[in-house]
């Protein structure tokens, strides 16, 4: 048993950090009075913490993002990993079919499942622009079509005027961002 030296309250020796340089090889500060100066501390200077973290990410944003990129990576690679992904999957999908059912109903609600225009509308659409890529202006890559204003946005379209033709990696790169390339080419951005 030790006592704590800020709550004067005598408590077991696993309730104190391990600490080399005092004779009791324990912190004198109990664990729960060093997480409240620490949360003390934290509020005192929460600003200037935010502060440093945004300077730090601004320098090191593309270092941080490749790591994560990387991390994702390995884990997808990972069969293990995959597994207990699909596991949770399964298990929340069949512990929320509300939720479920709800997102299913906002999808064919947003007309995800049954699009506005038909085949042929979407053939003129590829033959306007050329069967080409409108972002990195590949051709005789497979284009998909991409919502101008994403349906996740309110208002938005499923018509074929809220349409442009996009290969995978560009669809993708653009994401639910509100991005139109169709008026002009010069500005187009390579592939990702």
């Amino acid at each position: 048993m030790l006592m704590c030296r800020a709550c004067k309250v005598e408590k077991p020796e696993d309730e104190f950090h391990r600490h080399t340089s005092t004779k009791t090889r324990r912190h004198p500060d109990c664990k729960e009075c060093r997480k409240a100066e620490r949360r003390a501390a934290h509020a005192k200077n929460r600003e200037k913490a935010r502060a440093q973290m945004r300077a730090y990410y601004e320098l090191n944003g593309e270092v941080i993002r490749q790591r994560s990129r990387e991390d994702k990576q390995a884990r997808r690679l990972d069969p293990e990993f995959r597994k207990r992904e699909t596991a949770f999957n399964r298990e929340w999908r069949r512990r929320n079919p509300e939720k479920v059912a709800a997102a299913n109903a906002r999808q064919r609600a947003r007309g995800r499942f049954n699009p506005d225009w038909t085949p042929e509308e979407w053939t003129a659409l590829l033959d306007l622009y050329g069967h080409r890529c409108l972002a990195c202006l590949h051709t005789g890559r497979k284009l998909q079509p991409d919502h101008v204003v994403p349906l996740s946005w309110p208002g938005a379209s499923n018509a074929i005027d809220n349409i442009q033709p996009l290969c995978g990696p560009c669809n993708l790169h653009k994401a639910a961002k509100h991005i139109d390339y169709r008026p002009e080419y010069e500005e187009a951005q390579p592939c990702p």
